[in-house]
């Protein structure tokens, strides 16, 4: 056997026994040799070995399907999804690659289930280019039935998956034929190193295992795209989904929410958050690269559409007109600007000031600028902080954070941070350095 790689289908099988079965369970794993006389190939002898355990129990009707790429099987005891479908599918490649099979079971005697791996005995079965010789020391003295023993040697198309392994022969992943760049936030390794590596030839990949890294990142360097796990530590993806959306400089970047759950109300959850797709677990590879490429295409079109009308405004009389849109923006503006400095300003102000009611501005602000009026007072005040910050050098962080409303510096320079990536100090030092520059 290929010893790196076969030990990944154990590590594999074991681990999926460990999360579904219950405190105070079972997990036998038996190693056995037998020979199955039907059989004329190289599994005519095998060596088989069993992982039994006292879980969940599998659906006897979706069994034949929990080796597939991405796929999941529902357990409504628990909650829960038997595995992601890329470590099985993976287990089932590196067992055929040994010329095995693998499959799956429920036990008869109680509730549980059973993974049985069968693999040729020997080494007579394989080809040369399978075999990779053993290089003895002198100084070593092996037993002597260890000596000059082979050894297969599995090619695996993951580079990752063998990373104690000299790596100097092994493929270079393709370079990305454009500079857009993909984000994806996903804290399963398997699901992330498989998106990257599919992905990578047309795009440039960043990858991060928390909504909170991922958050951090999109506000120091914004991607293109955001390809997001919904259930992820730290920060889930619906929270990373609605902080993206919610901030005026990054809410442009289109966000895919990637899930298993599949029920209606999900979906819609999901996008309630602002988000631009939401496709669920298991899915085709193409599909979510199609997606990808219309977020990033029709995104680029309509930047191209704003930016060719105001290149023809230029050209045009202007005929002042404003709809009762733009009339209710200068009404709210206008009293966003006058009471600023007022920690009291609030929704139920603004309405009262505005002239309408709670409900109806919130609305219409949800509508205009895809904030809520709490977030659009939170989101001005904040632009106005950072205008003072670059324009006047005697203010202290402390007279801004007053000037615009915030009682309290801690909540001021949290929220300044959460918007811009970086304190008002550190946003006062680069601004200033750069235009000294």
């Amino acid at each position: 056997i290929d010893r790196m790689n076969f030990d990944k289908v154990i590590m594999n099988l074991l681990s999926n026994a460990f999360k579904y079965t219950p405190d105070g369970g079972e997990i036998k794993v038996r190693l056995s040799v037998g020979e199955d006389a039907g059989r004329r190939d190289a599994l005519r002898e095998y060596c088989e070995i069993s992982v039994t355990d006292s879980g969940i129990g599998l659906d006897k009707d979706k069994i034949d399907r929990i080796f597939e790429r991405f796929y999941q099987i529902d357990n409504d005891v628990t909650e829960s999804n038997f595995g992601t479908g890329i470590g099985l599918h993976l287990s089932r490649s590196l067992v055929q690659l040994h010329h095995g099979e693998i499959r799956a079971e429920n036990r008869d005697d109680s509730a549980g289930s059973r993974f049985i791996i069968r693999i040729p005995l020997g080494a007579n079965h394989l080809r040369a280019d399978e075999l990779e010789a053993t290089h003895e020391s002198p100084a070593v003295h092996a037993p002597a039935h260890a000596q000059s023993k082979p050894q297969a040697m599995v090619a695996v198309d993951a580079e990752d998956d063998a990373p104690d392994a000299d790596k100097s022969n092994a493929p270079k992943r393709a370079k990305a034929k454009t500079r857009l760049r993909v984000l994806i936030a996903e804290d399963e390794e398997e699901i992330r190193t498989y998106l990257q590596e599919e992905l990578s030839d047309e795009y440039r990949v960043q990858t991060c295992g928390t909504g909170k890294e991922a958050y951090d990142l999109i506000l120091s360097d914004a991607p293109d795209l955001v390809i997001s796990d919904v259930m992820m530590p730290e920060m889930d993806g619906l929270t990373l989904c609605r902080k993206i959306k919610q901030n005026t400089n990054v809410n442009h970047i289109p966000v895919i929410l990637l899930t298993a759950k599949a029920k209606p109300e999900d979906t819609m959850e999901g996008m309630e958050t602002g988000a631009d797709a939401y496709i669920v677990k298991p899915f085709h590879t193409e599909l979510l690269k199609v997606k990808i490429a219309n977020l990033i295409s029709n995104r680029r079109l309509l930047r191209n559409k704003f930016s060719g009308a105001q290149q023809q405004q230029d050209k045009m009389e202007k005929i002042e007109m404003k709809s009762g849109d733009e009339k209710l923006m200068e009404r709210i503006m206008k009293v966003v600007n006058e009471h600023l400095s007022d920690p009291e300003l609030n929704v139920e102000m603004l309405a009262a000031e505005v002239g309408l009611s709670r409900v109806h501005v919130h609305r219409k602000l949800k509508e205009l600028t895809n904030l809520s009026a709490r977030d659009f007072i939170k989101n001005i005040r904040l632009q106005q902080a950072a205008k003072l910050l670059a324009e006047d050098k005697n203010l202290t962080v402390s007279e801004i954070a007053y000037a615009t409303g915030y009682t309290s510096l801690s909540h001021f320079s949290g929220s300044f941070k959460e918007k811009y990536g970086m304190s008002p100090k550190e946003y006062a030092g680069k601004v200033n350095y750069s235009s000294d520059s």
